[in-house]
């Protein structure tokens, strides 16, 4: 009995730490406000990262905020690194992104119904910017 008694108090013991484990709520920027998370975008051909905020995921590729509103198309996009997130919702070099993955990391977004015309217009007058940036 007292094995027993032993091994089920260190079931819960373990169990109570995994509670505790990974991604917080309140260390999520999702979690704690409109923001999206940070991420670092490697474009083919470009010799520097694009830093900045994930605003959208879409069929077309990621939209992000750097000193603009910039869309890379996923073409063009070689690698992309999601600050806090673990390796599962970043896209590795030359990675094939699939639907399921975009679906993944789309609700990390400011906007993760994506971006409609009237959306994106809205969001551009916001930011005093005339149109999307596009990186094809």
């Amino acid at each position: 009995m007292r094995r027993f008694i032993t091994r089920s108090m260190i079931a819960v013991m373990l169990f109570a730490a995994a509670c505790n484990w990974g991604t917080r709520p309140e260390t999520l920027a999702p979690a704690n406000g409109p923001q999206g998370v940070r991420i670092a975008v490697r474009v083919r051909d470009e010799s520097a990262d694009h830093l900045g905020e994930l605003y959208a995921v879409d069929s077309i590729g990621v939209i992000f905020r750097e000193n603009a509103l910039i869309r890379v198309s996923w073409a063009r996009l070689a690698a992309m690194d999601v600050k806090g997130m673990g390796p599962s919702y970043d896209i590795g070099l030359d990675e094939a992104v699939t639907p399921a993955k975009r679906a993944k990391i789309a609700p990390l977004s400011r906007f993760p119904q994506g971006l409609d015309a009237a959306l994106l217009r809205s969001v551009l007058s916001a930011l005093n910017q005339p149109a999307l940036e596009e990186v094809r």
